[in-house]
């Protein structure tokens, strides 16, 4: 059943936690806590929703937290262990021989070495790493947090091999069968209309994030920052987009992101090492550069190798446990430990596969080995165990509550009042709000299901059937409008707390989620506004 009143009820939470954050600045552990507080009221005395019930959706969000938790665990253990042994100095070094322009530096490692590890990994994992690699070459933390976020948008439906493509299509096989249309076919042609809807855009994803730093990090010719770097903006960019689109619809969603990052990284490295359309100027934060004589030091090739083997180790272990050609993927998840009927709910499941969670492999393996094999002594590796693990404190209770949450509100249709789930009450209620206009409602959708989940996956999980037969009732292409909310859920990774929670964790940058979220808006909507544009100029 549906009801304005209930769908307006069950936005509350979500509205609330956004409004805490980004009106009154509230720290993410507060403003996600009283949320998750709310919720789980509205579930028990509002949706009729068994006390025991709401506990076990607690428990199971619970558990998929660790899981987020582990990776971001990973990512700054790995990220403690460079910086230990001196190899993060090198590396910041390096990256000022290639361009010593931090505008450069967000394009290639928050761009295109984010957008490799997308394609690989995924999950909230290239923010986790790009952030820190830019905090280490002097970027203020909120300044990397917000690069990393706004960059990880354009290869985020083709990651994980396709993950988000591929799963949001299965999740609606049924339907797709029903009505006449192979899924292969649909597959191939969401895939291709994603590529072209959210590539077109992705030719000025590099400006946005150039904007971005200028705009709010820099404190002088700013319109003239933002002009002069068009175009090393637009090499880099279509350096990524051309081989995405071309691998994305001829060859399937799984190596889109990949193929396109490793192109992009090799073109744009290239172009800033020998100065191709590299500006003259070199753009500085407004509080200036830290440690001006470290940051030129003169540092060797083998040096470099050195510094940045953990992080092709990284990056090699992802591809090889990410990519089922390789036949490592499946060995791994079906290593688990299983929690099955949580607090006696049927069907209620959890399977942790420790061995597939990036934050165990590879980061904590490769953070362990990088120790061993350069000499860290056992004394320095504890304080670094020790550091990370208060680095982890603020996040953990957020996060825990946060993807608890998400749980409650995805699963509070299974209650005895007959109300559809808080998260289906407030879908509804966008889309009756819209009617023939929907398509331009699709990828708001998504960034609303990413926002609140955390993934562009779970949003197409939860919105992609509702979108799908909205679609059909309408007389709307239905791969189209998946790709739409694909797109969406792409975009929504800007500004979802999940991933701003994770990455404030692995800079040392809590409690400015709020300030990352407003910023991240600007960009976010400035893309959605090409998305449509993308789809009027083209699907219409």
């Amino acid at each position: 059943m549906y009801s304005i009143s209930y769908a307006l009820l069950a936005a509350i939470p979500v509205a609330l936690a956004f409004l805490l954050m980004v009106l009154f600045n509230a720290p993410a552990s507060r403003s996600v806590g009283i949320s998750f507080i709310l919720t789980c009221l509205l579930a028990v005395f509002v949706w009729k929703m068994q006390t025991l019930s709401v506990a076990a959706y607690v428990v199971y969000g619970f558990f998929k937290a660790l899981e987020l938790l582990l990776i971001v665990a990973g990512a700054i253990l790995l990220q403690n262990t460079l910086k230990a042994n001196g190899y993060m100095e090198t590396i910041r070094s390096g990256f000022y021989q290639i361009s010593p322009d931090p505008r450069v530096q967000a394009v290639i490692i928050g761009y295109l070495f984010g957008a490799f590890i997308e394609g690989s990994a995924g999950f909230g994992t290239p923010a986790a790493l790009a952030a820190p690699l830019l905090v280490g070459l002097g970027f203020p933390p909120v300044a990397a947090c917000a690069v990393a976020l706004v960059a990880n948008s354009t290869p985020v439906p083709f990651a994980a091999a396709g993950t988000p493509t591929l799963t949001a299509v299965s999740n609606i096989s049924t339907q797709i069968t029903a009505s006449g249309v192979s899924t292969a076919l649909f597959t191939e042609e969401t895939t291709r209309k994603v590529c072209t809807i959210l590539g077109l855009g992705g030719l000025a994803l590099p400006l946005l994030i150039v904007g971005v730093l200028v705009i709010f990090f820099g404190r002088k010719r700013r319109i003239m920052s933002i002009v002069e770097m068009i175009p090393f903006s637009l090499l880099s960019a279509a350096g990524f987009v051309a081989p995405y689109y071309v691998c994305g619809a001829f060859f399937g969603p799984e190596f889109a992101s990949i193929v396109g990052a490793i192109i992009g990284l090799v073109i744009s490295v290239l172009a800033a090492k020998y100065h191709i359309f590299v500006p003259s100027y070199v753009w500085e934060f407004a509080e200036g550069k830290t440690e001006p004589a470290k940051e030129r030091r003169a540092v060797s090739l083998k040096q470099l190798i050195t510094a940045w083997t953990p992080y092709l180790a990284v990056s090699v272990l992802l591809v090889l446990t990410r990519v089922p050609a390789f036949g490592i993927k499946g060995i791994l998840q079906k290593i688990v430990i299983p929690v099955d009927r949580i607090l006696g709910v049927e069907g209620l499941n959890f399977d942790f596969a420790p061995l597939y969670n990036p934050g165990i492999l590879p980061f904590t393996l490769v953070a362990a080995a990088t120790a061993l094999l350069t000499g860290v002594k056992k004394e320095k590796m504890g304080h670094i165990v020790r550091s990370t693990g208060r680095q982890m404190k603020n996040l953990t209770i957020a996060l825990i509550a946060g993807v608890a949450m998400v749980q409650v509100l995805m699963h509070s249709g299974n209650n005895s009042s007959g109300l559809a789930s808080m998260l289906s009450q407030i879908s509804r209620m966008m889309v009756d709000g819209v009617g023939s206009a929907f398509p331009y409602l699709s990828p708001v959708i998504g960034i609303f299901g990413a926002f609140v989940s955390g993934s562009c996956t779970v949003s197409s999980t939860l919105f992609g059937p509702l979108q799908f037969e909205t679609a059909q009732a309408l007389g709307i292409s239905t791969s189209t409008v998946l790709a739409l909310q694909l797109s969406g859920g792409a975009l929504g990774n800007m500004i979802c707390i999940n991933n701003v929670i994770a990455v404030t964790a692995t800079t040392k940058a809590a409690g400015n989620e709020g300030r990352i979220i407003r910023m991240n808006l600007i960009p976010c909507m400035i893309y959605c506004a090409l998305v449509w544009f993308a789809y009027r100029g083209l699907y219409m």
